[in-house]
């Protein structure tokens, strides 16, 4: 295992789920929220090109990657997808899906099996216009970005609207769009608003506390967050989709790290398929410029954090999550020898043009 870190906390790589495949085989196909189950099960939605109808699917699966079952499938009846966004999962085990392309919220159960679906596409309270992030408060009622109203609702689990906040605007309190969405300790929500290139934090009334990060690539700067997470120390991590990062903050909101994706191998499911058919994966091999920036992170998504803060990153672009533990070692423990690939010194985005 690598170690990341210029500062204690310290965040050391453990592993990473997934490849690039589609039902019946084991894999994703660009996957862009995980949800953690009431068992500690794993639930990623898969959302890939949009002409190629056998790329949308849910995927339950273990922290240990044993692949489960796969769910769902692409159209506009009852139980079908056609844009899916973002997972939550609620108390008793069912699996909600936000789908930006029908307006609605769909539910599952813990085994996939269709139980409904809520939403209407409008601008009054309670419709739907693209629905993105979703996110359970303490009383179970569901959160969600209904990012082209620039807003956030909030419903009880069968869909009765309870109360929204937020306009379209730039000032604190309004929203460009927003995307993913967290609910912390406190009950403060997290969301991270995308055009705004910022992350707000509100109280669970929907009151403005604050907000962290601007336009930028430095340190603290953003450029399209699309996911946030709270641990359960407080310290806040964002999803840089377009920076191709992930960034920690205290919680206070200062910077504390960042990570570009440090994947050093392939997942028991790539060695599973490399070993089923080794001469198609050998000329992709071939085909590939560089192996180091596969180790990157390529459009990450989404965001999670589990009870001991294992954090779970939704790598899009490579089809896959890459997951890291943060640690309470400090770095006076860990000698130079131990350190794995460090984060790179110019954004992956860069790096692809010169190759």
């Amino acid at each position: 295992m690598s170690t990341l870190a210029n500062a204690n906390p310290t965040f050391v790589y453990s592993q990473t789920i997934g490849n690039q495949s589609t039902p019946p085989a084991h894999g994703f196909s660009a996957p862009v929220s995980v949800a953690i189950g009431t068992q500690g099960e794993l639930f990623v939605i898969c959302n890939y090109y949009e002409y190629q109808k056998n790329t949308k699917f849910i995927v339950k699966c273990s922290m240990d990657e044993d692949y489960i079952q796969h769910f769902g499938s692409y159209g506009t009846g009852p139980g079908e997808i056609t844009w899916p966004n973002s997972l939550a999962v609620d108390n008793e085990g069912k699996v909600y899906l936000s789908d930006e392309w029908l307006n609605r919220i769909t539910i599952f159960d813990n085994n996939g099996v269709f139980l409904g679906h809520w939403g209407e596409e409008g601008s009054e309270n309670g419709m739907l216009n693209r629905p993105a992030g979703l996110a359970f408060d303490h009383d179970d009622n569901l959160l969600v970005a209904d990012s082209f109203n620039h807003r956030i609702q909030k419903f009880t689990r069968d869909g009765k609207f309870l109360n929204s906040w937020g306009q379209r605007g730039h000032e604190p309190g309004e929203f460009n769009t927003p995307w993913g969405l967290t609910i912390d300790s406190s009950g403060n929500t997290w969301i991270a608003d995308w055009r705004n290139d910022r992350v707000q934090q509100f109280s669970g009334d929907g009151s403005f506390i604050k907000q962290v990060g601007k336009t930028g690539t430095n340190p603290g700067e953003f450029n399209r967050p699309s996911g946030v997470a709270v641990d359960n120390e407080g310290c806040l991590y964002v999803v840089d989709w377009g920076n191709d990062r992930v960034q920690v903050f205290d919680p206070n909101g200062e910077f504390v790290t960042q990570f570009f994706g440090d994947c050093p191998g392939f997942s028991k499911w790539a060695i599973a398929r490399m070993a089923s058919d080794p001469e198609e994966m050998a000329a992709q091999r071939v085909q590939s410029r560089t192996l180091e920036l596969e180790r990157l992170f390529y459009q990450p998504t989404g965001i999670q954090v589990d009870s001991e803060n294992r954090i779970l990153i939704v790598d899009c672009g490579r089809h896959r999550i890459q997951i890291y533990q943060k640690a309470s070692v400090s770095l006076e423990d860990i000698v130079p020898s131990q350190l794995g690939p460090q984060r790179p010194t110019q954004n992956p985005t860069e790096l692809w043009g010169k190759l």
